[in-house]
């Protein structure tokens, strides 16, 4: 199974779109600050399976903003690290139609 990183540029193209839905007309906040994060979970939402595989794609794309965060200024910090949970708690409320559901994940 290729990793994110191992991607190609056309590859990333094709199944990443940042934050927010894959076609969605919702942008969220900040989602420039986020978008590798964002690409990171887009992939593991195309890679899909379980809805176990789901919450940890989930998990670890929380933890990841949360990094995006850990190397700013306090008052930086102060504004863009709310957003981590809220991103959170959307994917989990809202992602489930973007993931892909199979008895095995999918590969390139």
């Amino acid at each position: 199974m290729k990793k994110y990183e191992d991607l190609t540029p056309e590859e990333k193209k094709e199944i990443c779109n940042g934050c927010g839905g894959k076609g969605g007309w919702i942008k969220p906040p900040h989602r420039v600050f986020f978008e590798a994060s964002c690409n990171h979970h887009d992939y593991g939402y195309w890679k899909g399976c379980t809805e176990e595989d789901r919450k940890k794609c989930d998990k670890k794309f929380y933890g990841a903003t949360v990094k995006d965060c850990s190397g700013l200024p306090w008052y930086q910090y102060l504004r863009y690290r709310p957003w981590c949970w809220g991103y959170y708690v959307a994917v989990r409320n809202f992602g489930k139609k973007y993931f892909y559901y199979a008895d095995k994940q999918r590969e390139l």
